[in-house]
């Protein structure tokens, strides 16, 4: 079953996705959960880029709402499941302040069914917001070369824009502007971080197109050298 951790973010300020960017930290959660019972990894909205004083950050304003899920085993006794969880985030504006919080809902269950009884449309309205994987009969390729990562892809319509989010730090230059050719395919160019030491074997992010469909990524880098041709790892 699926749980959210709402934030409510005052104007102005914003708080980090799990690759903060350029600054920053995400936000991370333990939990404390009865016998038996199992959460899974964080599901992340979509970011923003955003430009601060420290550089370029990915996250979010306003409301924002994490997913995960949770394991209730089919052994469970009927009745109502009490879970907690220490979660601690960061949020900034001209500063960066450190939050915590302590946090606790219960689950009934009932039936061999699990509900949570302070969920309703606000976790059907966060799963919306959830990058969706890249369909598997779209093509989508990566290659590396000396200054950049380009990343083509032949999406069902032609891209007026599309814009790359990286999982992992220290990859591409946060604030560099994204190039966008489109022609027989589309090509995204993401210039290198200067920070940038390894090569890395994939890409893994969230690609944006048309500023509205969000898609889950996880590509294999073929390397290119100056020339334009393509070499093996």
């Amino acid at each position: 079953m699926s749980v959210g951790i709402q934030f409510e973010i005052d104007s102005g300020w914003h708080i980090y996705w799990q690759n903060p960017g350029d600054s920053g930290e995400a936000p991370r959660l333990a939990w404390h959960l009865p016998e038996g019972v199992t959460a899974g990894a964080l599901e992340w909205p979509t970011p923003a880029r955003m430009t601060t004083a420290a550089g370029t950050d990915y996250g979010y304003q306003g409301t924002t709402v994490l997913l995960t899920s949770l394991q209730i085993p089919a052994s469970a006794t009927p009745g109502v499941l009490p879970i907690h969880a220490d979660l601690h985030w960061l949020v900034c504006h001209d500063v960066c302040l450190p939050q915590s919080a302590q946090l606790s809902a219960s689950i009934r269950v009932a039936n061999n069914e699990a509900v949570n009884a302070h969920a309703g449309g606000l976790l059907q309205s966060a799963a919306e917001r959830i990058p969706r994987p890249w369909p598997g009969n779209y093509h989508l390729d990566a290659h590396s070369f000396p200054d950049h990562f380009q990343l083509e892809f032949e999406p069902a319509e032609p891209p007026a824009k599309a814009e790359f989010f990286p999982a992992e730090v220290e990859q591409i230059d946060n604030a560099a502007p994204q190039e966008l050719v489109v022609g027989k395919e589309a090509k995204l160019a993401l210039k290198k971080s200067e920070y940038l030491r390894t090569e890395p074997e994939h890409l893994k992010g969230v690609l944006v197109l048309n500023t509205k469909t969000a898609y889950r990524i996880d590509v294999p880098v073929g390397r290119t050298s100056s020339a334009g041709r393509r070499e093996s790892k």
